[in-house]
């Protein structure tokens, strides 16, 4: 098992020093021509220009935003605390930590303390197209002395408009739930992959190869998808993705329009579905208003991440999506703004985890009264699935299942002096609760 670990370091090495060499030689030959045009910025839309090809990916820089959470949840005679805070500039979030105490790992159904961050770094000059990602997760579980860590790196580089390619590992030593007299079991996975796209006209293919190791046993992977621009900023994206282990496959399915950078009036959605043999996950949403920030970057940047997360570890997915806060402020980005989430796992044959979340949020831009600003309205409905173990006295052993519970909550939420930000959520047939008090420095 050390030696198949320490071979799939080596590959990831080689990848990356073969990339290494290839950014090195991009950048001496641009420098070996300084008058030669950015293509990049030849590209780029009028209203989004800007004289520094650094930053024509994602545009010119902009004052950085800070963010600071402090949140409790009370639910089933469980409380969880946290801290969080992220910074995000155009590039979106670019750093972001976070503690959690008596936090609730729904894989494997267990409370823990936790610690987490992640680091995106432009390390070439500060230049757009060379970015460095790094994060990871330490936690313990809780009446134990047993510890999880899950680490992850990728190096993305986008040459010019049309080509983007992105190599990564990822890695995570824990602990499962064990049977009989052995409560925890050990578990080792590791991955490393190399993901690419090249944009020819109105259709995009993108190819991704990875491989790995879970508990001893080698996973390798392979796939490809296409990603086509229709009328009307609409898009639509097909992918499939073939591992050694056949419960591995994945089918990725997506469409929705993004909104132009000058609002149309037109409101933008997405919908995405990835389907494996014991998993199924959908995510959707609908955005709509003068307020509407599902642009391409980020309508591409979200799709193109889901379809190559299923090469990557699934304990991981909370460092690659970057949602940390208790309660998020993914509400800011329209006026109304719809989200559906769906998710399945099985656990065992005859058990699974999972939940059904319908989310509506009205956010009342431009309102303001006396210090109160921007108020929010949220209304939710949930289902959650959980693995359930009952002992039958008559065949005297444990039978495992599952039960789904269904129930309403809602949210409000307003900013205080322009630094404050006050979100409750309540779940009323619970009697449940989180709150959580954010500050803003811009």
């Amino acid at each position: 098992m050390k030696k198949n670990i320490a071979d799939n370091i080596k590959t990831v090495f080689k990848i990356v020093f073969l990339l290494w060499i290839f950014l090195i030689s991009s950048t001496l030959a641009q420098h070996e021509k300084p008058n030669q045009k950015d293509s990049v910025s030849q590209h780029t839309p009028t209203h989004q220009r800007n004289v520094d090809p650094r930053y024509s990916v994602f545009g010119p820089p902009k004052p950085a935003e800070w963010k600071f959470q402090i949140a409790h949840m009370n639910r089933d005679n469980e409380g969880v605390s946290s801290f969080n805070f992220y910074r995000k500039d155009q590039r979106d979030k670019t750093l972001l930590f976070n503690i959690i105490n008596n936090g609730l790992d729904n894989t494997n159904q267990y409370r823990v303390q936790q610690i987490s961050g992640i680091m995106i770094l432009f390390p070439f000059n500060d230049d757009d197209r060379y970015q460095f990602d790094i994060g990871g997760t330490f936690d313990k579980i809780m009446d134990t002395t047993l510890t999880n860590t899950t680490l992850f790196s990728r190096f993305t580089y986008r040459p010019n408009r049309e080509l983007w390619m992105r190599v990564g590992f990822e890695y995570y030593d824990g602990h499962v739930l064990g049977h009989g007299g052995n409560l925890y079991g050990n578990s080792t996975l590791n991955s490393y992959y190399f993901a690419a796209k090249y944009k020819l006209g109105f259709f995009t293919p993108v190819a991704v190869v990875g491989g790995g190791e879970a508990d001893g046993n080698t996973n390798n992977r392979f796939g490809g998808g296409i990603l086509l621009n229709g009328p009307l900023e609409t898009y639509a994206f097909g992918g499939y993705i073939k591992s050694t282990d056949e419960k591995e496959d994945v089918r990725t399915l997506a469409i929705g329009r993004w909104a132009p950078f000058r609002p149309d009036g037109l409101p933008s959605g997405f919908f995405i579905w990835k389907h494996r043999s014991d998993y199924d996950f959908q995510l959707g949403g609908i955005f709509f208003g003068r307020r509407n920030r599902f642009v391409r970057p980020a309508a591409v940047g979200m799709l193109t991440g889901m379809f190559i997360s299923s090469v990557t570890l699934r304990v991981n997915s909370q460092l690659r999506q970057r949602k940390f806060m208790m309660i998020t402020d993914d509400y800011q980005n329209s006026d109304f703004s719809f989200y559906y989430v769906h998710l399945n796992q099985e656990i065992t044959p005859t058990s699974n985890v999972g939940f059904t979340v319908l989310q509506f949020f009205k956010l009342f831009t431009n309102t303001k009264f006396s210090i109160f600003s921007e108020p929010v309205i949220g209304i939710f409905y949930n289902e959650e699935t959980n693995p359930t173990a009952v002992y039958n006295p008559i065949t005297h052993q444990i039978e495992f299942g599952d039960e789904t519970e269904k129930f309403w909550s809602y949210q409000l939420g307003v900013t205080v002096i322009d630094k404050f930000e006050f979100n409750v959520i309540h779940r009323p047939t619970q009697s449940s609760w989180t709150v959580a008090l954010s500050y803003l420095i811009k």
